[in-house]
């Protein structure tokens, strides 16, 4: 075991780095150390472990399968200490400053912004940038420390913690139904008036399915098209057709019978992937000290499942 003593977190951060760069030369460089000294903790540690970890030559060096093994744990460990050295220094902290907080527009309205002054009592050294808006924003380049995005998750250079899951209801006013009747299946709402949302990809299509058989497409039309979710959200209210909308978006409406959900033994989404409302921070391995205690905030007061779905 005395081998293994040279092998310590600096070593460790070393060996990574010479993975990333490639290049004992450029790792010196950035280390303010001699080429030679690089070598030497590598050959040591290559000593303890009784394997070669490293092709060399000339110009590149570059792992062996041992040295991409011990690279994949190091960097684990290497994140792990991270956390934990933060985690120290954060744990008598309290979170202040400014928390820079990207949301959809609506779901901003409905879920974000009605907890904004209980956010900021219980931490009063906090302060908080919301802006809203539905386009693209990449956190990286637009100076924001948290995003509320509802979708599916796709930027492996992102992290993210789920703060619940998105459920779509088919739903139209009591009025509406007694008019024009009740739907039995899908393929009747060819004859009812279905409100579309219709954004920058074109209408959006219905899937419907029973259990677990497959998705089934609709494309489906009515007196009404927008591209705007509160627009057709207040029509369906006010009588003029079928909507399919998340429970976050028209929970309200159907909690208190402005809205009435339709075919409840078939599932119903508008995409075939199964979509999060999740809070989205660059990859820095852990958030800040700020956002973690704004994504906690938020997991509290949705609750699971959400207290729109209950």
């Amino acid at each position: 075991m005395e081998d293994f003593n040279q092998i310590n977190f600096k070593s460790l951060r070393l060996f990574v780095a010479v993975l990333d760069q490639g290049s004992f030369s450029e790792v010196a460089r950035r280390e303010a150390i001699s080429p030679s000294t690089i070598s030497r903790v590598i050959k040591l540690m290559e000593q303890a472990l009784k394997t070669q970890l490293l092709y060399r030559n000339t110009r590149t060096v570059s792992p062996t399968e041992s040295g991409k093994l011990l690279g994949h744990h190091a960097r684990q460990v290497l994140r792990q200490l991270e956390e934990a050295m933060r985690g120290l220094q954060e744990q008598d902290q309290e979170p202040g400053g400014l928390v820079r907080i990207n949301a959809p527009v609506v779901f901003g309205q409905r879920h974000i912004a009605p907890w904004l002054h209980e956010l900021c009592q219980c931490y009063p050294k906090l302060n908080v940038e919301l802006m809203q808006t539905d386009d693209f924003i990449d956190p990286l380049h637009d100076a924001t420390d948290l995003l509320i995005r509802i979708g599916v998750m796709a930027d492996s250079s992102l992290q993210s913690r789920t703060l619940g899951h998105q459920h779509f209801k088919l739903a139209a006013s009591p009025a509406y139904l007694a008019r024009c009747g009740i739907p039995a299946t899908p393929a009747e709402l060819a004859q009812h008036s279905c409100l579309v949302f219709k954004g920058f990809a074109g209408a959006q299509r219905w899937f419907f399915r029973q259990s677990h058989t497959a998705w089934v497409p609709y494309s489906l039309q009515g007196v009404l098209t927008s591209n705007n979710a509160e627009t057709l959200t207040q029509a369906a209210i006010d009588g003029m057709g079928l909507v399919v909308f998340p429970t976050w978006l028209i929970g309200d409406a159907l909690h208190n019978g402005r809205l009435v959900s339709v075919l409840d033994e078939y599932q119903v989404s508008t995409s075939l992937e199964a979509q999060k409302i999740s809070a989205v921070y660059p990859n820095s391995k852990q958030p800040s000290i700020k956002v973690r205690a704004v994504i906690d905030f938020l997991l509290e007061k949705f609750g699971e499942p959400a207290y729109w779905e209950r």
